[in-house]
């Protein structure tokens, strides 16, 4: 259908970490209530899962829906098994036949083939120690526009998530919090927005966080402000860390940021 540069040619799309692992790290597991009968999610998430339901910032997903390309596809008599892969990771997903509807129509089974794009929902389940996705519904995507809304929404999603966790967090604590000065970084780091970031990193990021430009902050306007308190190899290291851990990503092309919870 489309080569894999239509779909991964720039922007935030190469950041793997951007969308994080399922279960976000240092995030109490089971610690709240809220769940969502589905949610989009990448392969990476899928992967990194725990042995329950997937769960995104507290909130345990039901349902996932996944777009990814079809690299190897298993046909059995009871079963076809697909090898599927997005911008983040490989894995199986596994599509039972129903032999009674295969007998009396022949369009229970999915019609797909190898290097199509499809969007699968599923339920993701641990077979052997390794994760499969069981899908009961297999789309073949017609329209390359769906790949890329695909990708939004799962970053749309993690930060709604994101900001649901940190408001009952802080409805939480509010008494303790108050006590904190506007300015503390211990404050921040219990929110989780900045979280093991020092001071050299921070001081980056809150530049990133500060703009509020559609497109971001340039990397050219960044560094005329901090060429006086670090190098240039220093500033592109902490760049290239903060993209990696998902604090900051890319937008209308590698040279301009924003951070991730900017509204």
């Amino acid at each position: 259908m489309w080569n894999d540069q239509s779909v991964v040619g720039g922007g935030f799309f190469n950041s793997t970490n951007q969308f994080g692992n399922a279960n976000t790290p240092n995030q109490p597991q089971k610690t709240s209530r809220r769940t969502s009968r589905t949610a989009p999610i990448v392969i990476r998430q899928a992967l990194h899962s725990g042995d329950g339901d997937i769960t995104i910032w507290g909130t345990e997903i039901m349902i996932v829906s996944i777009v990814a390309r079809v690299r190897n596809i298993r046909m059995q008599s009871t079963k076809i098994t697909y090898t599927i892969q997005d911008i983040t990771g490989r894995m199986r997903a596994v599509f039972w036949l129903d032999q009674e509807a295969m007998e009396e129509d022949d369009k229970s089974t999915p019609k797909v083939q190898v290097n199509d794009y499809v969007q699968i929902y599923g339920n993701v389940k641990t077979n052997k120690g390794k994760k499969v996705l069981m899908a009961f519904k297999i789309m073949p995507i017609t329209d390359v526009n769906a790949i890329t809304f695909h990708y939004l929404q799962c970053i749309n999603n993690r930060l709604k998530m994101e900001a649901d966790s940190k408001k009952t967090k802080v409805n939480g604590n509010t008494t303790s919090s108050a006590a904190l000065p506007a300015n503390s970084m211990v404050g921040m780091a219990d929110s989780g927005s900045v979280n093991g970031l020092n001071p050299r990193q921070m001081m980056v990021f809150n530049l990133i966080r500060a703009s509020s430009l559609e497109q971001g902050i340039s990397k050219q306007d960044m560094y005329v402000t901090l060429k006086d308190r670090m190098s240039q190899m220093e500033f592109q290291n902490i760049l290239e860390w903060l993209c990696g851990e998902g604090h900051i990503y890319s937008t209308i092309d590698e040279e301009h940021f924003r951070a991730t919870d900017a509204i």
